[in-house]
């Protein structure tokens, strides 16, 4: 038998992060590790600060196109007797946003690539809850961190905290360090 090859010729195209041709129907770059494909939905920040400012009226599933949920969520806090269901149904959202858990209408994850400008907010304003942590995939922190304020000693975690962001020395769950 001889020995023969093939010339196959493969549709490629250039991926956007390192310019390295890569065949057309690849889901992440052979050379650069980067994903071609969308993997994530909406900015989870968005969506945890639209589920505690107006998640009684659902805008945190208006914004993620969840509309038949954010229309129930919405005519539920419209009415007298609904808004007893609203309130616990937006905690239960948020602590599932938290964990990571939430998806938008398409199934993905939300987005969350974490800047020391958006951690070092969510630290600020929400440090002592340890919103910063579960930002960053540190859940367990986050949730030791909102029970510590119970006591004060979380109050004093989240300066700490802020201090690391400012300085550029925060790490987020997989052990990199929070960038610009």
């Amino acid at each position: 038998m001889q020995n023969q090859t093939m010339n196959v010729n493969v549709a490629t195209k250039p991926c956007p992060y390192c310019g390295e041709m890569v065949p057309l129907n690849s889901q992440k770059c052979k050379h650069c590790g980067e994903w071609l494909i969308k993997r994530y939905g909406n900015s989870w920040v968005k969506t945890y600060l639209l589920c505690s400012l107006l998640g009684c009226f659902g805008a945190h599933n208006f914004y993620n196109e969840k509309t038949g949920i954010a229309v129930a969520q919405l005519i539920l806090t419209l009415t007298v007797f609904g808004l007893f269901i609203s309130i616990p149904w937006v905690i239960v959202d948020a602590i599932i946003i938290l964990c990571g858990a939430y998806r938008d209408n398409k199934g993905l994850e939300l987005s969350r690539k974490p800047t020391i400008q958006s951690t070092a907010l969510l630290c600020f304003f929400c440090g002592a809850g340890g919103v910063h942590r579960f930002y960053t995939k540190q859940v367990a922190l986050g949730w030791l961190q909102a029970f510590s304020s119970c006591i004060g000693i979380g109050f004093i975690w989240a300066f700490i905290d802020f201090i690391m962001i400012l300085t550029g020395n925060f790490k987020d769950a997989d052990g990199n360090l929070i960038k610009g």
